[in-house]
């Protein structure tokens, strides 16, 4: 049987042997690394319909992830990937693209979580994935959707575990690094008005979800914070703290 894939179940069937085959080394980013986590777990009309695919490997991995790809039917974008193969690759199933990030998140900010793929199947861990959505700059509807799905879904604890939001973990993320933790204090407030909208129509839901962003609100400000973010502390917002990124 042909193995190339077919436009209409590609990422389907790329995300089934994600979730089958550990051994690859990949996992599932941005809104599908959402649906599969919070499924059947939030209400429904928090999720939205499946979007772009993205993955995430670390340079252990990266040679297994690149065959894989291939061995599945996927056109590599080769003199991108031979400039940038280090830190991020480009795959193409007719005119849908797939990223793949190796080793550290690099958008608005740079979450440097390559170490942390052992800690839960499937998809990044749960802390890792919210910081992957709020560090956008630019925070859109449909990432404010996915971070309330993903928060509505986890649970919230002061350590690593599968399916676990390991709320100290991301404390201190934020606490080293300025720009990243005032990016996410900001969208934190953003969702803090925007729940009761996107929320409204289930009140337990909307009750509960205020009640977590608060409690990651606190946390950001009260966890100790390093020497580096106090330095850039004193910069504040009169030097930009973020970064936009150009879509390759």
């Amino acid at each position: 049987m042909d193995n190339l894939v077919q436009p209409r179940d590609w990422a389907e069937d790329l995300v089934r042997e994600v979730v089958r085959n550990e051994r690859l080394g990949v996992r599932l980013l941005g809104g599908r690394a959402v649906r599969h986590l919070a499924r059947g777990r939030v209400p429904e009309f928090l999720l939205r319909p499946p979007g772009d695919l993205d993955l995430f490997t670390n340079s252990h991995h990266r040679k297994q992830v690149q065959q894989w790809l291939e061995s599945m039917g996927l056109m590599p974008e080769r003199e991108f990937n031979l400039l940038n193969g280090r830190r991020r690759l480009m795959y193409w199933c007719g005119k849908e693209k797939i990223d793949v990030f190796v080793d550290e998140f690099r958008m608005c900010h740079v979450l440097d979580v390559g170490s942390r793929l052992h800690l839960q199947p499937v998809t990044l861990p749960l802390a890792d994935l919210a910081l992957t959505k709020l560090q956008i700059v630019e925070f859109t509807e449909k990432d404010m959707r996915d971070t309330l799905a993903l928060l509505l879904a986890a649970h919230l604890t002061d350590h690593d575990e599968p399916g676990a939001f390991n709320v100290r973990y991301f404390g201190e993320t934020l606490a080293r690094d300025w720009g990243l933790w005032r990016t996410v204090t900001r969208n934190l407030q953003v969702l803090e008005h925007q729940v009761g909208t996107l929320a409204g129509e289930d009140e337990p839901a909307t009750a509960e979800l205020h009640r977590r962003l608060q409690h990651l609100t606190a946390v950001a400000e009260r966890t100790p914070k390093t020497s580096k973010w106090k330095l850039r502390a004193v910069v504040g917002e009169r030097v930009r703290w973020y970064e936009l990124p150009e879509e390759p």
